[in-house]
């Protein structure tokens, strides 16, 4: 009889410190990189912000699992700054599978071009506009005429003065602006979000973080004023076509451009 009780309490005992978590600090959980995306989004985080997350493993099963500690590190120490309890329904949405931002900038590219195609006039006028961290005069609108394809004027609003020459690369056409967003894609940027005309499809917004570890390096451009035009010519006298390119002034700073009947070159400012 006593060696019964014996093995009953025993048994009782083996029971029981099976049953009973580990004393101790609860560990950390390892997180796989969709869960701390998942993780920061819900802890209301953005992709850029310095803090940390992690997650307290509270109930010792290993796994993520309602009730364990969501916690928030930064500071110089990177020490605790917050705490947030996870449900199931926060678990879930840890656990969601996190689609591949730039395949859906691709994707959404995709289909804006193939709008593009189909209805892209051979001659149109739209009004481009840079944001940027930079002088004024870069963040002008330029009004862009484009003929059978190919840039025919691009002037600064709203003096309609010549974009200068120095410049020209700044003046795109529709389908520059894809290749300026495929490229971003192409080369993995940070984000890319456009949106396009519902119409046409040619972007209408355009954002672009080349790297989030980088300030001031981001692309943001609007396109606005889009008009068919329908036999859009250069603007000229007759039959005369006036070309884009520039002439440097004596003072080595001011650029003129083509005007009159004769495509002649402006008088430089005295």
């Amino acid at each position: 009889m006593r060696m019964l009780t014996a093995a009953l309490f025993a048994a009782l005992s083996l029971s029981a410190c099976a049953a009973t978590p580990p004393d101790g600090p609860a560990q950390s959980l390892t997180l796989n990189a969709t869960q701390q995306t998942n993780l920061r989004t819900l802890l209301g985080l953005s992709p850029s912000s310095p803090f940390t997350v992690g997650v307290l493993d509270e109930d010792a099963n290993r796994q993520l699992s309602a009730g364990d500690i969501a916690i928030i590190y930064g500071g110089i120490a990177n020490a605790e700054t917050s705490r947030r309890t996870l449900n199931q329904t926060d678990v879930t949405t840890i656990n969601a599978p996190h689609p591949n931002p730039l395949a859906e900038a691709a994707r959404q590219l995709r289909d804006a071009e193939a709008k593009w195609k189909q209805n892209r006039p051979a001659h149109y006028t739209y009004t481009l506009q840079r944001s940027c961290f930079c002088a004024p005069e870069y963040r002008k609108p330029i009004e862009i005429r484009v003929f059978r394809g190919l840039i025919q004027q691009a002037s600064l609003l709203p003096e309609g003065t010549p974009l200068p020459a120095e410049r020209k690369s700044e003046a795109l056409t529709v389908d520059g602006l894809f290749r300026l967003i495929r490229e971003a894609i192409d080369k993995k940027a940070a984000s890319v979000t456009v949106e396009y005309d519902a119409q046409y499809g040619f972007p209408t917004n355009i954002s672009i973080d080349h790297d989030q570890m980088m300030a001031d390096e981001e692309t943001y451009m609007t396109a606005s004023h889009f008009r068919v035009a329908s036999g859009l010519k250069p603007k000229q006298t007759g039959q005369t076509m006036c070309t884009m390119d520039a002439q440097m002034c004596p003072d080595g700073v001011t650029f003129v451009g083509r005007s009159g009947p004769n495509c002649e070159f402006a008088a430089c400012p005295k």
